[in-house]
């Protein structure tokens, strides 16, 4: 007898959940229905958090306040961020760059980002980490964090993404991109005027902005793909073993080793020093 689903419409679904799913469905199963997380993350993840965090900070109100902010003043944010954060839980696969390395590139990525927008930052922010759940046509929970929400004028939003990796999304790629999409829609709900939303990539290892401005008809297609993409995972739920494991370079950056059935023991990864 076919085995009922295991999710329903009550789940809240992510834009990083779907992509687990695409990436690896056990992996999917594994953090997301049996709801184990843990600790271990890898250095590049933890660059990209102090990173962040070091941004978070800067717009924060008192600092849009000042007439001006130094670059000291943000490479010591970053420094204390590190430092105060730092776990014996963060890994480096053995033949990627060392924390060192990594902890260069971070500041790199700030200074790239200074010596564009610094050294006022005054731009009138709504909310940095912006939480937002939201629906698709009624039928599916979403949820979402927004690294930055602003609002120039009435009615106008800018949503921007940081990122840290190495991998730059050109235009045409960026216009097919369901992450930032998904939060133009999130802002449609839960704002009363919106006429003119934004969507902004912050490549910060190279210094390149991508911007992306989405028609009535691209969100409908958004959402339409969104839909379908979540019917897969509700289908897919019928039956536990429709979720196998899917190994691919990936596997380097996963913890979950130990719970994977095409794994034996644990990521050969070194711990960072």
């Amino acid at each position: 007898m076919k085995q009922k689903s295991i999710l329903s419409l009550d789940n809240h679904f992510s834009f990083s959940g779907l992509s687990t799913f695409k990436t690896c469905k056990e992996q999917f199963k594994i953090v997301y229905i049996d709801g184990l997380r843990k600790e271990q993350e890898s250095i590049e993840a933890y660059m990209g958090k102090c990173v962040h965090e070091t941004l978070e900070w800067l717009y924060n109100p008192q600092n849009r306040a000042k007439p001006y902010i130094t670059f000291d003043r943000i490479c010591r944010t970053y420094d204390e961020i590190w430092v105060e954060n730092w776990h014996d839980k963060i890994h480096i696969p053995n033949y990627r760059c060392t924390t060192d390395e990594l902890y260069t590139t971070g500041k790199r990525c700030l200074s790239n980002y200074y010596n564009k927008y610094g050294p006022i930052f005054s731009e009138k922010v709504v909310e940095t980490e912006l939480l937002l759940e939201f629906t698709i046509d009624g039928k599916y929970l979403f949820k979402g964090v927004i690294d930055r929400l602003d609002q120039p004028s009435k009615g106008k939003f800018v949503i921007h993404d940081y990122k840290t990796g190495k991998r730059t999304k050109m235009q045409k790629a960026a216009q097919k991109d369901l992450q930032l999409a998904m939060y133009q829609i999130a802002i449609e709900q839960h704002f009363e005027q919106v006429d003119e939303v934004v969507l902004k990539w912050h490549y910060l290892r190279k210094g390149i902005e991508v911007c992306v401005k989405h028609s009535e008809s691209d969100i409908l297609n958004i959402k339409k793909q969104l839909v379908e993409k979540v019917d897969e995972i509700i289908i897919t739920s019928n039956n536990l073993s429709n979720f196998y494991p899917k190994e691919s370079r990936l596997c380097d950056w996963c913890f979950l080793w130990e719970e994977c059935s095409a794994k034996s023991g644990s990521n050969p990864a070194m711990k960072a020093k």
